[in-house]
């Protein structure tokens, strides 16, 4: 949580436009030595001022001064009042899985990642904790699951892979209703496009693995949240689970943040072209990228969201066999998990993200063999349609050559 401390008060400048409120943030001058950026406390234990007065921090696994700093940043970024920050964005899920007791019963997205999938079904229900996955699109659905013990509605909005999004609204209505909260995972949109507890929220869950620090070169994970009672809650756990961010790769976070912006517009710009360009492909069966029109949830992207985003999927004609031709043929887009990053990442779901699901929760979710999921980076566009269309173009030549064994193999020589 949040450890406020007269160095590094939350900055007032509201007034601050967002790109600004990035670059500047809580991130001061050393009040010390004047150093422009962050300092690194690397230290594991902190100098009382006397046995019943800490000074502000006593052990780097309850809070430490690097991570307080990006903390604040990032509960500004989320208009938020609390932040709490994790070894990685798993952490951060486990984090908020552990508020939820014995007894309690929780509503989870039936396409969410694979990992919180894993957690909710193969961990946490373990615990005692009745687990619910459905379709948070429809919310006739989502009442008709609801329990007098239910206490979470768990959402990705856009979900990963198959970017659909939900009427978090709606949710926040339904939830408040209930009595529950509204968890919204804003990884894939980042606070540069959407704004979860402005829009009823009650807790937003972060990967600070992807776009926030959008590097591949460290992990992390965030909760934030303006309800004080959750916010001391994340923070016990966080302390007494040991999963709190450590300040080497909070420092990193902090450095990443500072181009988040023009990063994500860059990248976002990108995807629009990708997307557009793939949906002629004839080897593409659809293109699933909120920003185009054909994408059932366009309009409430632009009613919800202050951008579309910089994943893409999709779907091959040709299947399994199609998505792994393609996925180990690209030269520049690299087979790789994750995304968020520089580069551009690809993968097959059903073998990468998503393979801790079960087989019939992916067919369940809509996650075929044949999907492919994109992360685009900051490479030129061209360059990265270009590599696409020559590894789909590997798809139509192998074809064509078994197209032709199977001809001559079905040949009669007898005649």
């Amino acid at each position: 949580m949040v450890k406020k401390n007269n160095n590094h008060a939350v900055d007032p400048h509201s007034l601050w436009n967002e790109s600004t409120r990035i670059v500047q943030g809580s991130q001061h001058a050393d009040p010390i030595h004047g150093g422009m950026n962050a300092p690194l406390h690397l230290s594991t234990s902190f100098k009382w001022n006397t046995v019943n007065d800490d000074g502000g921090y006593d052990y780097s696994r309850t809070a430490n001064p690097t991570r307080s700093i990006l903390e604040e940043q990032l509960a500004q970024l989320e208009n938020g009042q609390y932040c709490s920050t994790h070894g990685s964005g798993m952490s951060a899920v486990t984090a908020v899985a552990h508020l939820f007791k014995q007894g309690e019963h929780v509503i989870i997205s039936k396409d969410c990642y694979g990992g919180v999938f894993r957690l909710f079904n193969d961990v946490i229900r373990y615990f005692g904790v009745e687990v619910s996955f459905v379709d948070l699109k429809n919310l006739d659905q989502v009442r008709d699951v609801l329990q007098p013990n239910t206490k979470c509605i768990w959402a990705e909005s856009p979900t990963n892979p198959l970017l659909r999004l939900v009427d978090i609204k709606a949710l926040s209505i339904i939830a408040n209703e209930s009595d529950a909260f509204l968890v919204l995972d804003n990884t894939f949109c980042s606070p540069i496009l959407q704004k979860p507890l402005d829009l009823g929220a009650h807790i937003v869950v972060h990967s600070l693995s992807k776009y926030i620090n959008g590097h591949c070169d460290v992990l992390g994970g965030a909760v934030i949240t303006n309800d004080k009672d959750v916010a001391n809650r994340i923070h016990f756990l966080t302390n007494a689970m040991g999963i709190g961010s450590p300040a080497f790769d909070s420092w990193l976070i902090l450095r990443g943040i500072k181009t988040l912006n023009i990063r994500y517009r860059h990248q976002e710009k990108t995807a629009m072209f990708v997307a557009k360009t793939l949906a002629k492909h004839p080897l593409i069966s659809r293109v699933i990228y909120p920003g185009l029109k054909s994408h059932p949830d366009h309009d409430l992207a632009k009613r919800q969201q202050n951008g579309f985003g910089s994943v893409i999927c999709i779907e091959l004609s040709g299947g399994l066999d199609a998505a792994k031709i393609l996925a180990e043929g690209t030269k520049l887009c690299t087979l790789a998990v994750s995304l968020g990053g520089v580069s551009t990442l690809i993968e097959v779901p059903a073998f990468h993200s998503h393979a801790s699901m079960t087989k019939a929760a992916r067919v369940e979710a809509g996650i075929s063999n044949g999907l492919i999921r994109l992360s685009i980076g900051l490479e030129e566009p061209e360059d990265i349609v270009n590599d696409l269309v020559q590894g789909l173009e590997l798809i139509r030549n192998i074809t064509d050559k078994q197209k032709i064994m199977c001809s001559v193999n079905n040949y009669d020589y007898s005649i």
